[in-house]
Protein backbone atom coordinates (compact mmCIF):
# COMPACT_ATOMS: atom_id res chain seq x y z
CA UNK A 1 0.00 0.00 0.00
CA UNK A 2 1.01 3.57 -0.38
CA UNK A 3 0.14 6.90 0.07
CA UNK A 4 -0.39 7.41 -3.55
CA UNK A 5 -3.69 4.67 -3.80
CA UNK A 6 -5.79 5.47 -0.63
CA UNK A 7 -8.49 2.55 -1.53
CA UNK A 8 -6.97 0.25 0.61
CA UNK A 9 -6.91 2.12 3.76
CA UNK A 10 -10.75 3.52 3.02
CA UNK A 11 -11.85 -0.07 2.50
CA UNK A 12 -10.46 -1.17 5.71
CA UNK A 13 -12.00 2.45 7.41
CA UNK A 14 -15.03 1.12 6.52
CA UNK A 15 -14.84 -2.48 7.40
CA UNK A 16 -15.30 -1.75 10.49
CA UNK A 17 -18.01 0.34 10.52
CA UNK A 18 -21.62 0.11 11.55
CA UNK A 19 -23.02 3.11 9.47
CA UNK A 20 -20.13 4.59 7.16
CA UNK A 21 -21.39 7.92 8.37
CA UNK A 22 -21.74 10.04 11.35
CA UNK A 23 -24.83 7.95 12.79
CA UNK A 24 -24.94 7.08 16.54
CA UNK A 25 -27.51 4.01 17.51
CA UNK A 26 -30.15 6.23 18.77
CA UNK A 27 -30.58 8.71 15.67
CA UNK A 28 -30.66 5.16 13.42
CA UNK A 29 -33.17 3.85 15.48
CA UNK A 30 -35.23 7.09 15.45
CA UNK A 31 -34.83 7.68 11.23
CA UNK A 32 -35.94 3.75 11.07
CA UNK A 33 -38.94 4.26 13.18
CA UNK A 34 -39.96 7.69 11.28
CA UNK A 35 -39.49 5.63 8.19
CA UNK A 36 -42.31 2.88 8.74
CA UNK A 37 -44.79 2.17 5.62
CA UNK A 38 -47.92 4.54 5.40
CA UNK A 39 -49.39 1.66 3.44
CA UNK A 40 -48.93 -1.66 2.89
CA UNK A 41 -46.58 -3.46 0.13
CA UNK A 42 -44.19 -1.02 0.07
CA UNK A 43 -40.79 -1.82 -0.94
CA UNK A 44 -37.39 0.04 0.06
CA UNK A 45 -34.48 1.05 -2.15
CA UNK A 46 -30.84 2.20 -1.33
CA UNK A 47 -28.81 3.58 -3.70
CA UNK A 48 -25.19 3.66 -2.88
CA UNK A 49 -26.01 1.35 0.06
CA UNK A 50 -22.22 0.11 1.29
CA UNK A 51 -22.67 -2.27 3.60
CA UNK A 52 -26.24 -2.28 3.59
CA UNK A 53 -26.78 -1.70 7.47
CA UNK A 54 -29.42 0.56 7.00
CA UNK A 55 -31.42 -1.12 4.38
CA UNK A 56 -31.22 -4.69 6.49
CA UNK A 57 -32.71 -2.76 9.51
CA UNK A 58 -35.48 -0.89 8.16
CA UNK A 59 -36.83 -3.99 6.05
CA UNK A 60 -36.40 -5.82 9.55
CA UNK A 61 -38.14 -3.85 11.22
CA UNK A 62 -40.65 -3.41 8.83
CA UNK A 63 -41.06 -6.57 7.30
CA UNK A 64 -40.53 -5.11 3.82
CA UNK A 65 -38.30 -6.07 1.28
CA UNK A 66 -35.81 -4.01 -0.56
CA UNK A 67 -32.82 -3.63 -3.06
CA UNK A 68 -29.59 -2.29 -2.34
CA UNK A 69 -27.01 -1.26 -4.94
CA UNK A 70 -23.59 -1.15 -4.02
CA UNK A 71 -20.34 -0.81 -6.56
CA UNK A 72 -18.08 -1.73 -4.38
CA UNK A 73 -17.49 -5.55 -4.10
CA UNK A 74 -16.47 -6.14 -0.79
CA UNK A 75 -19.00 -3.80 0.92
CA UNK A 76 -21.89 -5.86 -1.04
CA UNK A 77 -20.23 -9.41 0.12
CA UNK A 78 -20.51 -7.94 3.95
CA UNK A 79 -24.23 -6.54 3.21
CA UNK A 80 -25.21 -9.95 1.80
CA UNK A 81 -23.87 -11.85 5.24
CA UNK A 82 -25.55 -9.28 6.97
CA UNK A 83 -28.74 -10.05 5.59
CA UNK A 84 -28.50 -14.05 6.29
CA UNK A 85 -27.80 -12.96 10.08
CA UNK A 86 -30.99 -10.65 10.07
CA UNK A 87 -32.97 -13.16 8.31
CA UNK A 88 -34.09 -11.35 5.72
CA UNK A 89 -31.85 -12.77 2.77
CA UNK A 90 -35.10 -13.97 1.06
CA UNK A 91 -36.93 -10.48 0.58
CA UNK A 92 -33.30 -7.72 0.04
CA UNK A 93 -31.25 -8.04 -2.71
CA UNK A 94 -27.95 -6.58 -3.19
CA UNK A 95 -26.72 -5.74 -6.61
CA UNK A 96 -23.48 -4.69 -7.60
CA UNK A 97 -23.23 -1.51 -10.25
CA UNK A 98 -23.63 2.10 -10.09
CA UNK A 99 -26.38 3.62 -8.28
CA UNK A 100 -27.61 5.96 -10.95
CA UNK A 101 -28.05 3.28 -13.48
CA UNK A 102 -30.80 1.66 -11.23
CA UNK A 103 -34.14 3.38 -12.86
CA UNK A 104 -37.08 1.18 -10.93
CA UNK A 105 -38.85 3.71 -8.34
CA UNK A 106 -39.75 2.69 -5.02
CA UNK A 107 -41.98 3.43 -1.62
CA UNK A 108 -39.14 4.34 0.40
CA UNK A 109 -35.41 5.27 -1.04
CA UNK A 110 -32.51 5.95 1.02
CA UNK A 111 -29.42 7.96 -0.27
CA UNK A 112 -26.66 8.61 2.53
CA UNK A 113 -23.81 10.77 1.63
CA UNK A 114 -24.09 9.36 -1.80
CA UNK A 115 -25.43 12.14 -3.36
CA UNK A 116 -22.00 12.51 -5.91
CA UNK A 117 -23.41 9.30 -7.64
CA UNK A 118 -25.10 11.80 -9.72
CA UNK A 119 -23.23 15.36 -9.78
CA UNK A 120 -24.20 17.70 -7.20
CA UNK A 121 -27.15 17.61 -4.85
CA UNK A 122 -29.55 19.27 -7.18
CA UNK A 123 -28.77 16.66 -9.76
CA UNK A 124 -28.63 14.20 -7.01
CA UNK A 125 -32.41 15.14 -5.81
CA UNK A 126 -33.51 15.56 -9.15
CA UNK A 127 -32.45 11.92 -9.84
CA UNK A 128 -34.36 10.43 -6.83
CA UNK A 129 -37.35 12.36 -7.11
CA UNK A 130 -37.65 10.60 -9.89
CA UNK A 131 -37.59 6.99 -8.44
CA UNK A 132 -39.32 8.06 -5.01
CA UNK A 133 -42.97 6.74 -5.69
CA UNK A 134 -45.63 8.84 -5.29
CA UNK A 135 -46.79 9.20 -1.29
CA UNK A 136 -43.54 7.51 -0.94
CA UNK A 137 -40.48 8.76 1.22
CA UNK A 138 -36.91 9.85 0.36
CA UNK A 139 -33.86 9.46 3.06
CA UNK A 140 -31.48 12.14 2.19
CA UNK A 141 -28.24 12.43 3.83
CA UNK A 142 -25.23 14.78 3.36
CA UNK A 143 -23.04 17.28 3.85
CA UNK A 144 -23.21 20.93 4.33
CA UNK A 145 -21.40 23.81 6.30
CA UNK A 146 -22.60 24.87 9.75
CA UNK A 147 -19.59 27.12 10.03
CA UNK A 148 -17.68 29.37 7.65
CA UNK A 149 -14.86 27.05 5.85
CA UNK A 150 -11.21 27.97 5.92
CA UNK A 151 -9.61 27.62 2.46
CA UNK A 152 -8.38 24.28 2.96
CA UNK A 153 -11.72 22.64 4.36
CA UNK A 154 -14.00 24.02 0.93
CA UNK A 155 -10.95 23.12 -1.25
CA UNK A 156 -11.16 19.21 0.06
CA UNK A 157 -15.11 19.32 0.13
CA UNK A 158 -16.37 21.41 -2.07
CA UNK A 159 -19.16 24.14 -2.19
CA UNK A 160 -21.66 23.25 0.26
CA UNK A 161 -24.97 24.85 1.24
CA UNK A 162 -25.65 25.32 4.87
CA UNK A 163 -28.44 23.19 6.77
CA UNK A 164 -31.56 25.85 5.02
CA UNK A 165 -30.07 25.51 1.95
CA UNK A 166 -29.93 22.35 1.53
CA UNK A 167 -33.67 22.12 2.74
CA UNK A 168 -34.48 24.64 0.36
CA UNK A 169 -32.36 22.32 -2.65
CA UNK A 170 -35.18 19.40 -1.56
CA UNK A 171 -37.77 21.58 -2.25
CA UNK A 172 -36.85 23.29 -5.48
CA UNK A 173 -36.30 18.89 -6.36
CA UNK A 174 -40.06 18.72 -5.47
CA UNK A 175 -40.04 17.86 -2.22
CA UNK A 176 -41.51 18.37 1.18
CA UNK A 177 -39.19 18.16 3.73
CA UNK A 178 -40.97 16.26 6.86
CA UNK A 179 -38.05 15.47 9.09
CA UNK A 180 -34.62 17.98 9.31
CA UNK A 181 -32.05 17.18 11.63
CA UNK A 182 -28.41 17.27 11.72
CA UNK A 183 -25.37 14.65 12.99
CA UNK A 184 -23.97 15.78 16.75
CA UNK A 185 -20.57 16.34 17.44
CA UNK A 186 -20.64 13.80 19.34
CA UNK A 187 -21.64 11.52 16.69
CA UNK A 188 -19.05 13.10 14.25
CA UNK A 189 -16.55 12.21 16.75
CA UNK A 190 -17.31 9.00 17.08
CA UNK A 191 -17.80 8.39 13.50
CA UNK A 192 -14.06 9.95 12.70
CA UNK A 193 -12.13 7.81 15.55
CA UNK A 194 -13.98 4.47 14.10
CA UNK A 195 -12.96 5.04 10.67
CA UNK A 196 -9.61 6.38 11.25
CA UNK A 197 -9.58 2.87 14.20
CA UNK A 198 -9.58 0.29 11.07
CA UNK A 199 -7.07 2.04 9.10
CA UNK A 200 -4.80 1.82 12.59
CA UNK A 201 -5.39 -2.03 12.84
CA UNK A 202 -3.41 -2.23 9.58
CA UNK A 203 -0.62 -1.71 11.75
CA UNK A 204 1.91 -0.32 9.10
CA UNK A 205 4.09 2.96 8.99
CA UNK A 206 2.05 4.07 5.88
CA UNK A 207 -1.40 3.38 7.25
CA UNK A 208 -0.39 5.52 10.52
CA UNK A 209 1.10 8.38 8.92
CA UNK A 210 -2.59 8.14 6.78
CA UNK A 211 -4.54 7.63 10.03
CA UNK A 212 -2.68 10.90 11.70
CA UNK A 213 -3.50 13.17 8.65
CA UNK A 214 -6.70 12.46 8.57
CA UNK A 215 -7.14 13.46 12.70
CA UNK A 216 -5.53 16.97 11.69
CA UNK A 217 -7.55 17.50 8.68
CA UNK A 218 -10.40 16.82 11.39
CA UNK A 219 -9.45 18.21 14.42
CA UNK A 220 -7.49 21.35 12.91
CA UNK A 221 -9.96 21.33 10.03
CA UNK A 222 -13.72 20.23 9.40
CA UNK A 223 -14.67 19.51 12.98
CA UNK A 224 -17.42 21.59 14.14
CA UNK A 225 -17.69 23.12 10.56
CA UNK A 226 -18.97 20.43 8.07
CA UNK A 227 -22.16 19.07 9.06
CA UNK A 228 -24.22 16.02 8.23
CA UNK A 229 -27.66 16.41 7.34
CA UNK A 230 -30.64 14.14 7.33
CA UNK A 231 -33.58 14.95 5.94
CA UNK A 232 -37.11 12.84 5.37
CA UNK A 233 -38.68 13.58 2.12
CA UNK A 234 -42.23 13.26 0.09
CA UNK A 235 -42.98 14.02 -3.23
CA UNK A 236 -44.89 17.01 -3.45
Amino acid sequence: MTDADPRPYLAAAAAGLTYNAPLGAERAADLVRRLAPTRPGWRALDLGCGNGELLLRLCATHGIAGDGVERDADAGTRARRRAVELGVADRVTFHSGEGDTWDRPADLVVNVGAGHIWGDTGQALAALHRLTAPGGRLLFAGGFYQADPGDQVRETFGELPGLAGLAQLTVDAGFRPLHVAASTLAEWDDFESDWRAGIERLGTPDARAFADRRRDEYLDGYRDVLGFGWLILTPA
